[in-house]
């Protein structure tokens, strides 16, 4: 199993009790605290065709699938939702994933929505 195939795996356990039935995750990915050197894995993002789920030590926050990410830049991507969350370099493209699979999602529902 490679590298890519491990994270996914690993995305969709921390995942796996959350989800609702039949419920699709779309992409996922690790947001860290700290900075440098001293970063530490914090919450996971995981995003569904339903909601974007923060797992972080054993609990979920299900907030709704609406949110764009935004193109990441630089060593960490900042995130603004409840709190600022930090997405390392390492997870740009799932992050670029997920606002692709929400603007598919809208082009399907309304196909000048998807014009983010």
């Amino acid at each position: 199993m490679g590298y890519k195939e491990r994270r996914a795996k690993m995305i969709a356990a921390r995942a796996e009790p959350h989800l609702e039935p039949g419920e699709q995750i779309q992409t996922g990915f690790v947001t860290v605290t700290g900075s440098g050197i001293f970063t530490v894995p914090a919450e996971t993002f995981v995003v569904t065709d339903r909601a974007i789920l923060v797992v972080g030590h054993g609990e979920a926050q299900r907030l709704p699938r609406d949110f764009w990410f935004g193109k990441p830049t630089g060593l960490y991507h900042k995130i603004e939702l409840d709190r600022t969350y930090k997405v390392h370099r390492q997870w740009y493209q799932e992050v670029i994933a997920a606002d692709e699979a929400l603007r598919e999602m809208r082009t399907q529902d309304d196909p000048a929505a998807g014009a983010h």
